[in-house]
């Protein structure tokens, strides 16, 4: 029996590596002389540097930057000769955001990362998106590399999601080579939008939302009359609308950030050979099909049995997604506060369920 056991992290608690080894001890302990393959890999969030580093190597280099809440925190970057990874999570991640405020917090960290990578060498940056604390259409990040901002009296400022409304004017830099990895294919604004998908997670409520969602239409419009028209653009709406504002600040790039991994892992040369995959993350519903590790491994499959280990699932049907089984670490859906901590623990559970699972139908 040949096994590929390649999960995202269960984010605020367990490491890819961590989900990918837990399981594979497991089943390696259940189905002796079975060939495993551990793939850990991250969409674009929280992991993305580990990720890339196991296929890349490189160097890991620390910078004090600006955090979410205009704080100071350490983050990281991977540089790899002329090419180096930048994490937006590092930066501007939501587990670094005290208090949760999408309407004032900043992505200005993550610019510095840019330019730390640039003064460092770097020609080409790997910018993962995923796990945001904001919603400023990425333009903190911008301001930290040059780009300037200006409100109807002329003043410069920095724009957040609150004071989107406010940009009255930009003053551009020059292009950066910039590939941006999207976990997500939502558009800047609207029900699908940004601010209506995925604020709430950041602290806003239903007025924050839709002041928020106004003002990215209005920003959208000062975009468009530099001839940036990237409100539609799929991945537009991802990270608060930093898809967005990398096209247009940045002339970026944007992929698919599991698809991407895909195909400098050996994942789809494995696969072929492979009796059974392994996936999972720490939350399964319809969004994990709108382009994050899941729905990757999934249609990159190639037709082979798909078995999804998460902490809850919100599926009624997983089967329609084509999930060939479902295993939760957290079966009655207890509150994240109360498993948190045992998070490991459960997962070591679970494992060993999917272990037998697997002993019983595919070994």
């Amino acid at each position: 029996m040949k096994v590929i056991i390649i999960p995202d992290s269960f984010k605020g608690t367990l490491s890819a590596s961590t989900v990918a080894q837990t399981l594979g001890q497991a089943v390696m302990a259940a189905c002796p002389g079975c060939e495993i393959k551990l793939l850990p890999v991250a969409d674009g969030g929280e992991g993305t540097l580990e990720c890339f580093r196991s296929f890349m190597g490189g160097e890991t280099v620390e910078k004090e930057v600006t955090g979410p809440n205009f704080q100071q925190v350490n983050a990281r970057l991977l540089l790899c000769g002329e090419t180096a990874v930048v994490e937006t999570a590092q930066a501007a991640g939501l587990p670094l955001a005290n208090p949760k405020d999408a309407k004032s917090t900043t992505t200005y960290g993550v610019g510095e990362l840019i330019c730390e990578a640039k003064k460092l060498g770097a020609k080409r940056i790997i910018l993962g998106i995923g796990g945001s604390a904001t919603n400023d259409c990425g333009c903190g990040a911008a301001a930290a590399t040059g780009v300037r901002f200006f409100n109807a009296q002329g003043e410069s400022f920095v724009p957040v999601g609150k004071t989107l409304s406010l940009v009255e004017k930009i003053d551009f830099t020059e292009k950066t080579d910039i590939t941006v990895l999207c976990d997500v294919k939502n558009p800047l604004y609207g029900r699908d939008g940004a601010a209506y998908v995925f604020a709430p997670q950041k602290g806003a409520d239903e007025a924050d939302v839709a002041l928020l969602d106004d003002g990215m239409r209005r920003f959208s419009q000062v975009l468009s009359r530099y001839g940036k028209d990237v409100a539609e653009v799929q991945g537009a709406g991802a990270a608060g609308g930093m898809g967005a504002g990398m096209l247009a600040f940045f002339g970026a790039t944007l992929k698919s950030g599991i698809d991407t991994v895909l195909e400098m892992s050996d994942f789809k040369g494995a696969v072929c050979d492979a009796d059974v995959v392994i996936t999972g993350e720490g939350c399964l519903d319809s969004q994990s099909f709108s382009g994050k590790v899941i729905d990757g491994v999934v249609s990159a499959s190639c037709g082979k049995p798909v078995i999804a280990v998460v902490g809850i699932s919100r599926l009624e049907n997983p089967r329609e997604f084509s999930l060939h089984k479902v295993f939760e670490t957290n079966e009655a859906h207890l509150d994240f506060e109360i498993i948190k901590g045992r998070a490991l623990e459960d997962l070591k559970l679970c494992a060993e369920k999917v272990a037998q699972y697997l002993h019983e139908h595919f070994y």
